[in-house]
């Protein structure tokens, strides 16, 4: 029982990191300023005025 319960603790430790990667990877993709240029609405473009 209590080897069961580690295991769905360091899956749970697992998941969750794997979802904070992934959420820093989409995050890492900023807009060149070319693409600013063409579409200065774009998200991502807003910080760069």
């Amino acid at each position: 029982m209590t080897k069961l319960l580690s295991m769905i603790i360091a899956a749970t430790f697992a998941a969750a990191s794997l979802s904070v990667m992934a959420e820093e990877k989409k995050a890492a993709k900023k807009p060149t300023a070319e693409q600013c240029k063409k579409d200065p609405k774009m998200k991502g473009c807003e910080a760069k005025k």
